[in-house]
């Protein structure tokens, strides 16, 4: 019998936001899979490790996804690691791949999904609680009301056309773009057009909440969620 391969979503952060789908979903893992090679340093293992202690007596395969905008790279790493989990699969194994959130929000394990799919192996999504919900709930606010829309950005791009879009603006993955990202709110923030809220390591002990662009760090940020209101 070939076994299932779940998409695990264990939250942003906070153990207890993890939903009772998700703790089941790993219970019934035979193996986990986590997209980091060292899983003491890997945040979705840690925050699962919260609310399943017996997660640390399953079989781990812990391997390094690297960060590259190499597109033949990438696939090629993404082959090789995804033979890896087929093969458990299919001598019987359910396999589950934990990421941070939500698996269907840029998640590794996207990647790893379209090629189960398409080797007809069944593949399970098991939704969490998105970073962005986490940082609206953390920063006290709505995300959105009423006919208001929400527009989710890549902070990997140029956002300056993105930010005249009506209603609420969700920037994720920022990274090593965040200086110039910061410099785009400031100036809308100071002309009163704008309202900004992030959070870095929302839902942990380390978790830090910032109520204006000005405040928030120059320096890259793999854990920031940035929330940005418009006044008019």
């Amino acid at each position: 019998m070939i076994g299932i391969m779940y998409g695990i979503g264990v939250g942003p952060g906070d153990p207890e936001q993890m939903t009772l789908k998700a703790v089941r979903a790993i219970k019934e893992s035979d193996v986990i899979c986590l997209p980091r090679a060292d899983k003491e340093k890997c945040r979705a293992y840690q925050i699962a490790l919260g609310a399943v202690p017996e997660l640390r007596y399953k079989k781990i395969i812990s391997l390094d996804f690297e960060m590259t905008k190499d597109e033949a790279a990438l696939e090629m790493m993404h082959k090789e690691f995804y033979q890896h989990y087929k093969q458990l699969i299919l001598e019987g194994y359910n396999l589950g791949f934990l990421t941070i959130g939500d698996p269907t929000i840029y998640s590794t394990f996207g990647y790893i999904m379209k090629l189960a799919k398409a080797d007809d192996i069944e593949v399970e999504i098991v939704n969490g609680v998105t970073s962005f919900c986490g940082t609206a709930a953390a920063s006290g606010i709505l995300i959105s009301e009423r006919e208001e829309n929400i527009h989710i950005i890549s902070g990997q791009d140029d956002i300056e056309e993105a930010l005249m879009l009506s209603g609420t603006k969700i920037i994720m993955k920022s990274g090593k773009n965040i200086a110039a990202i910061k410099e785009k709110l400031i100036e809308l923030e100071l002309q009163g057009q704008i309202s900004v809220c992030a959070v870095i390591d929302c839902g942990m002990e380390t978790e830090q909440i910032f109520r204006s662009a000005m405040t928030i760090p120059d320096n890259s940020q793999y854990m920031m969620t940035i929330i940005v209101k418009t006044n008019f």
